[in-house]
């Protein structure tokens, strides 16, 4: 498994398209940032994602990307601001 950028659970959308977590479930939080791509999900599925926003309260709201890690891998956004 893939250093995760965000543990998340991908089957709990909280208004039917985005998906959210909170900083804490990121290792290094400075990754989750508003337009970047990141790898979320947890030890049983994984997948890119691009973060939507971040709330005031810390909850980082995002959309998975079509397609599989091996496809989206490329897009994956390591920097920290």
């Amino acid at each position: 498994m893939d250093d995760l950028d965000l543990i998340a659970d991908r089957n709990d959308p909280h208004d039917g398209l985005r998906l959210w977590a909170t900083r804490v479930d990121a290792p290094v939080p400075q990754r989750a940032h508003p337009g970047a791509m990141i790898l979320a999900g947890n030890s049983q599925a994984q997948a890119v994602v691009r973060v939507v926003a971040i709330d005031e309260d810390g909850q980082i709201h995002f959309s998975i990307l079509p397609g599989s890690v091996a496809k989206n891998r490329h897009l994956l956004d390591r920097t920290v601001v």
